[in-house]
């Protein structure tokens, strides 16, 4: 015994001070930090703990329960658990055995409330057809589907969904569209698969909408009235097919907007498609977008002159991330023009009325410090009137060659704005694809395409704001 120390009582050792806590307090820890079988063992602590696992809803993700008895333990504890089901993630379970253990598992979710439900079956080969009671869960509020066939046409209500995400399905162009329209409240729509080939994007109350779709040809935007953010994952295609991506006129609160691809995407708006030589008109601009993204490569002219087409539909950004992309080996000798020749485009091309006027932040992202980088950046410095911050981005991986880091910093240092900044070279550490996702769908974050950095330079770092002060 520590000296000083009062011996404890026998009242103060059998005092209970977690019993003692609120049922609200007691339902969290049950469902938040204990896995499921820690969470039912609670009623034989005590008298006061004995019915809060039955009153307290359902957190299940078989991940948390040991492999060799998974199988075994989660069509029991659906069968048993008396309460409803707050969330229920099965991605590690086989189906044969639960198919077999308790038939009818998609009715009894249906059955016991679920508001959230994650499954991605760990069988692939072929992709099993969806349970049709899955698709009638009426009090779903998340749902997240993995490798199932959703093909076949199944009845469909889920009036209370607001977060639907579909990873590696195989389901039609039709029914994609009946799927969507059979979730009135949605409000997010994340799609990342092979297919469907052409997807027509309808939804009364859809705020979000993320695209990841690696054989579509043509993504359109039809009427979405709520739409305010389109983050497209559309990378160019193996078979040379340049995807469409078609922005209707019921879109009028789209605000963020990325990532068009300079190479790999059709941009139409409207009835208009936009290529390397159109002008701004009334019909060819979407002027509710406030943050866009757009992926080019420098080094390709014709990709250049799209740049600056994509640039004029969008006049009213503030936010600008570009993206620089290296050319892969489908990219002709021909295509990589002379610097004089990148120079001479940015001389002479017409008005960009987002730069000029708008553009306050500007984020050049995977900076090697190529020429005609440089060239953009020169145009930005002379003709961007609102800039406030530049900053140059590179990543970890491009940052091996100090001459080259110091040359970079030199070039951007010697360029002058026309507001008094200057740019801030950064270093970006690699970033994970999920947390990508993570930031796109909250719906809280401004912009979804900021970034977390290293700053390289402490002078770097300090002459943007101190020289933008005294303007």
């Amino acid at each position: 015994m520590a000296d000083g120390a009062a011996p404890l009582s026998a009242a103060g050792r059998r005092r209970d001070r977690l019993s003692a806590l609120s049922d609200d307090l007691l339902h969290k820890i049950i469902t938040q930090h204990l896995p499921v079988t820690e969470a039912a063992q609670t009623a034989a602590l005590a008298r006061r703990w004995r019915n809060l696992w039955s009153s307290t809803p359902l957190v299940l993700r078989d991940a948390d329960l040991p492999e060799p008895a998974r199988d075994a333990v989660v069509p029991r504890v659906l069968a048993e658990h008396p309460g409803h089901f707050r969330t229920v993630v099965l991605h590690d379970c086989r189906l044969a055995s639960l198919d077999r253990e308790l038939p009818g598992w998609p009715l009894v979710l249906a059955a016991k409330d679920t508001q959230k439900l994650d499954l991605l079956p760990n069988q692939v080969d072929p992709f099993p057809c969806i349970p049709e009671g899955i698709l009638r869960c009426g009090t779903l509020k998340e749902l997240s589907l993995g490798y199932w066939d959703l093909s076949r046409g199944a009845n469909i209500s889920l009036p209370h969904l607001r977060s639907l995400t579909l990873i590696m399905v195989v389901i039609s162009d039709q029914d994609l569209e009946h799927l969507v329209a059979a979730c009135p409240a949605l409000k997010t729509l994340h799609l990342s698969s092979t297919g469907p080939a052409h997807v027509r994007l309808r939804s009364p109350s859809l705020h979000c909408a993320l695209v990841g779709l690696w054989m579509v040809e043509d993504f359109a935007v039809v009427d979405a009235p709520l739409l305010e953010r389109l983050i497209l994952f559309l990378p160019p295609r193996d078979d040379g097919v340049v995807v469409r991506v078609k922005i209707g006129g019921h879109a009028a609160n789209l605000r963020v907007l990325g990532h068009l691809n300079t190479r790999a995407h059709r941009l139409q708006i409207g009835d208009i498609v936009i290529q390397r030589n159109t002008m701004a008109s009334t019909s060819a601009v979407i002027p509710s977008v406030k943050i866009l993204a757009v992926t080019v490569n420098f080094d390709v002219l014709s990709e250049v002159r799209t740049l600056a087409s994509f640039l004029r539909c969008f006049p009213n950004v503030d936010t600008l991330h570009i993206e620089s992309a290296v050319h892969g080996f489908s990219v002709a000798a021909n295509e990589v023009p002379s610097v004089e020749l990148h120079a001479r485009f940015w001389e002479e091309v017409s008005l960009v009325e987002c730069l000029r006027s708008h553009v306050r932040k500007m984020v050049i992202h995977k900076f090697r410090g190529d020429q005609n980088e440089f060239q953009f950046l020169k145009f930005v410095a002379m003709n961007a009137k609102e800039l406030q911050s530049l900053h140059v981005v590179l990543q970890q991986e491009n940052t091996s060659s100090t001459d080259k880091m110091n040359e970079t910093e030199d070039n951007l240092q010697s360029l002058w704005f026309r507001t008094g900044i200057s740019g801030v070279l950064l270093v970006r550490p690699t970033v994970g694809f999920t947390s990508i996702l993570q930031k796109a769908t909250d719906l809280t974050s401004d912009d979804p395409f900021r970034f977390e950095c290293m700053v390289t330079s402490p002078y770097a770092f300090m002459i943007g704001p101190l020289l933008l002060g005294n303007r």
